[in-house]
């Protein structure tokens, strides 16, 4: 594998069991990410697209194949050893945006720097700081039923990207915004595609990834059905 690869999989497969069925879900992918590179995975409701990017997100564990990161199997870890992974390395960003409802959004942004054991102080300034440069800095003392969908968005973006990840992980960040905040999170997205942070987004919206993506891939029933580089007009 060449350097410039982080993300390969190689006949990966996440299979569930459903009553007496068994769900394939992610059936036999085989895909490759470089290191800087903005990859959208796309396809319809239950395409697998969501699956796929938990388990490279180290979020769900596959059935069968290999998921390597920098040529180092994450099925090869220990539970600590994967728990740093996800704390140290990856940034994920949801749908549902998952604040904490009781907390501030800067509370909910320091939470993406618990887990690594930042210090109090250091982890206060940092969400701070983040918050500020995604323009929420007079927001930071509300809490997530005081923000439009819009500013949740940018709080999670910021809880992600708080703690400098290698990779970004999307699950349709922008599938419960209007069109004006998506284009906002969208813009963000080539800004940080542009410092050469490795993004991996899922989404349903073509348009917004054949504008903003480097390259597609497309899943239908667990499967990829077709690949495209530099989809950028």
């Amino acid at each position: 594998m060449t350097s410039d690869i982080t993300l390969r999989t190689i006949d990966i497969c996440r299979f569930y069991r459903r009553g007496p069925q068994t769900v394939k879900a992610v059936d036999g992918v085989d895909i490759e990410v470089k290191k800087g590179e903005f990859a959208a995975i796309v396809g319809s409701s239950g395409s697998g697209k969501s699956t796929l990017l938990a388990l490279l997100a180290g979020l769900d564990t596959p059935t069968s194949g290999v998921l390597e990161v920098d040529g180092i199997s994450l099925q090869s870890l220990s539970r600590k050893e994967l728990a740093a992974y996800r704390a140290n390395r990856v940034g994920v960003v949801f749908q549902s945006f998952n604040l904490i409802p009781h907390y501030t959004a800067l509370r909910n942004v320091e939470m993406g720097l618990y887990f690594n054991q930042t210090p109090y102080r250091e982890r206060r300034r940092i969400a701070g700081d983040m918050l500020d440069r995604l323009g929420l800095g007079d927001r930071i003392d509300h809490r997530p039923a005081d923000l439009s969908g819009g500013e949740q968005q940018r709080v999670a973006l910021a809880r992600a990207l708080a703690k400098q990840p290698d990779i970004l992980f999307a699950d349709e960040p922008t599938g419960n915004l209007d069109e004006e905040n998506s284009a906002q999170v969208a813009s963000l997205f080539d800004e940080l595609s542009g410092r050469g942070l490795t993004i991996v987004l899922v989404t349903h919206d073509m348009a917004l990834a054949r504008k903003h993506a480097h390259r597609l891939v497309r899943l239908s029933y667990g499967r990829v059905v077709t690949e495209t580089g530099e989809v950028q007009s």
